[in-house]
């Protein structure tokens, strides 16, 4: 038995109009829950920065420059658009050279 059901709704009762609006205002109830969910997740995340002494833009900078782009440490030697950081899975390519007797220091750049 559904929730609605229990809550005394006989939806085996409701015609298909009446079900489609349920469902349309159920659907709208639902988005505006979400978005005032999102409002004040971010108040929330707003006042934590401001108890620091920034703005919320301020700690997203600092998120993304501590995410500087890791170097490439390895270049495939035949086609230099192609180069590995060593961290991660060893691309396919890396693999392949491996397997054709090569060492990593081959690939070193």
């Amino acid at each position: 038995m559904s929730s609605v059901a229990k809550q005394g709704v006989d939806l085996s009762k409701l015609s298909i109009e009446e079900l489609e609006t349920l469902v349309r205002d159920a659907q709208a109830e639902i988005a505006a829950r979400k978005e005032a969910e999102r409002e004040r997740v971010l108040q929330q995340v707003r006042e934590l920065a401001a108890s620091i002494g920034m703005s919320v833009e301020e700690l997203l900078k600092l998120q993304k420059a501590g995410k500087r782009p890791v170097e490439a440490k390895y270049r495939h030697p035949e086609n230099a658009e192609l180069t590995w950081s060593g961290r991660g899975k060893r691309p396919q390519w890396v693999t392949d050279t491996l397997a054709s007797g090569k060492t990593l220091e081959d690939l070193a750049i």
